[in-house]
Formats: structure tokens, sequence, C-alpha cells
């Protein structure tokens, strides 16, 4: 990874650029998105829609370079504040040689993402050095019905650089303790693997992992896995943390916990099961390339241990 770079603060009164990168949800769902945005300017900021954030081009909501120019005109732009993805879909990575990460590092603004395109938040991390965003989408979080508040209270707080928010508030299960430090991975399983052998691939040495996914078979999830392993990666990383799983479901009587912990059974490193993030409707906001400690003897098992924004509280 290069050198950490931190963005500027995303505060109340900031100007949001909502761009879609993958799936043409919001024009599928444009009541959810409409909805999105309500809650969005509810919270003190306001949202700024891309040309095609709301286009439909098959299963993408545009071409690969009219999603890029969406993103880069964003990025360009001194009176938008931050980028935040509408929702999610599979083909983000076409955007990914396409990305001008010179740009994205001359303009360290928040850039936050979840599900697909949480594999763009990695790699402009592992790129560039910038911090990134693990958090709501603007469709499925802020625009679902009965959105619990608390996900946008700690995106609210981790965009701020508020200091309190480095210690994630969620009840962790061991299923094999210890004490990791290191940088942050954090995004879908699925997602991620797609930055496997390419050059977009995040830096593992003593990465701390976080990992999520929804709607697989554990079998599907032991693949990826697999991968990740075959690749090398669990050879590097300090520790593991995995999500809560949405309709994961177990195959041939075989849990994600147990594949999970047959897979690591080699390595020694802390393994930590059940943070909501991802696509769970309660999901703390993480901040991708930050260093983090893992530590099943602390009161929060998860703490983000380096500052994230230009600005912002010293109790880290």
């Amino acid at each position: 990874m290069s050198a950490r770079l931190l963005p500027a603060p995303l505060t109340k009164g900031g100007r949001v650029g909502v761009v879609t990168v993958s799936a043409p949800e919001p024009a599928a769902h444009p009541d959810v998105f409409d909805r999105g945005l309500d809650r969005l300017r509810s919270r003190g900021y306001e949202p700024v829609i891309a040309s095609h954030a709301t286009s439909r081009d098959g299963y993408r909501a545009g071409s690969e370079t009219q999603l890029v120019d969406d993103f880069h005109a964003f990025l360009a732009d001194p009176g938008i504040d931050a980028v935040v993805c509408a929702g999610g879909g599979k083909s983000a990575n076409r955007l990914l040689r396409g990305l001008d990460y010179e740009l994205i590092a001359e303009h360290p603004k928040p850039i936050m993402g979840v599900s697909d395109p949480s594999l763009l938040l990695n790699a402009i991390t592992a790129r560039t050095g910038l911090i990134t965003f693990h958090g709501p989408a603007v469709l499925w979080d802020f625009g679902a019905e009965g959105a619990p508040a608390a996900t946008g209270d700690h995106f609210a707080a981790v965009l701020a650089g508020d200091a309190a928010a480095a210690r994630i508030d969620a009840p962790l299960t061991w299923a094999r303790t210890g004490t990791a430090r290191g940088h942050l991975v954090a995004g879908c399983l699925s997602s991620l693997r797609c930055l496997l052998g390419t050059v977009w691939e995040p830096d593992w040495n003593g990465a701390v992992l976080a990992w999520e996914d929804a709607f697989k078979p554990v079998e599907q999830l032991d693949q990826a896995l697999t991968h990740f392993r075959d690749r090398g990666v669990l050879d590097q990383i300090a520790g593991m943390v995995v999500g809560e799983l949405v309709s994961c479901e177990p195959s041939g009587g075989v849990s994600a916990h147990e594949m999970v912990m047959d897979l690591c059974a080699e390595y020694d490193f802390p393994v930590a099961f059940g943070l909501p993030f991802g696509h769970t409707p309660l999901k703390h906001t993480l901040p991708v390339g930050a260093e983090a400690l893992l530590d099943s003897n602390a009161a929060r098992g998860l703490t983000i241990t380096s500052p994230w924004t230009t600005q912002g509280g010293d109790e880290r």
C-alpha cells in the first residue's frame, strides 16, 4: 500500500456526490433512491446526483466511460465534499482500469461504498494510500424503510473524523482468541476476490481482513476463501473478522463458521465473527487502510487506532 493519505472530513452542510458504479438500481427503484436522498438531506448533507446515476444500460447504469467520467467529475469538483455509491451490483470492476488514480490522490475526499463497490474502495486505497470508507449505500441503507438510525449515526461520526467512532461498539464472537494490529482491508468477499492477481490487489502483509457476503451457500464461500488461501493471503494477514453473513445457508450441514475455521486451522491469527457491516441493515462504517486493533481481551474487540481524516480528536 502507498503512504497513507487522509481525506478531509465530511461535516453537516457538505455536498455529497452520488454515483452509480455498477447495477442500475436507482433506475429500477426510484422511490427507494429518492427516500435515500431525502434521508441524507435530513442529516444535513446536500446530495448531488451524477449524470448517469439514474440511467440504465442493460445490467449497468452506463458504459465504463460514462460511469468513470461521473466518478472523475465529482473528484475534480472542489464543490463536492464526498462521493457515495448509490447501491451495488456485480460489475464495478469494469471501472478499475479506467480510474485516474493520480486524480484521486490529488483530490483526497471521502469515498464510500458497500457490496460490489467495495472492490473499488480497496483498489483505490492500494494504489493511492487514500483512506476509503466501507459503509452505507444511498438506496439500501439510507433509503430502506425502517433503516436503523445507528447506521447513519456511525456514518456521520466516522466521516466527520469523530475520534469516539473509532471504538467499534459491536459484540464479536471469538473463534480463535488473540491480538492483531494492522491496516484494515474490508469488503464483500466475492467482490474482493476480483482483485486477486491484479495490479489493484490490496497489500495483505500484516493486514486485518474484515469480510462479509450475502446470498451465497457456504460451499460458494468456501470456493472464494480457498482462492484467498491459495493466493497466499492467509499466510500474510494478521487477523480476520467475519461479518454477519446474510442468507448464507449451510451446505451439506456445514455452517460458515465451521468452514472458515477448517480453512484457517493451519494458521494462528485471531478470528472473530459477527461484525455488523456490509449487507446488514445495522452496519458500521469502516475506514479501509486505517490501522486497526483486533483484541479478544478488549471490551471492544475492534478499534481503529490511526486517524482516518485530516481533522479529528486524538482519543484513538
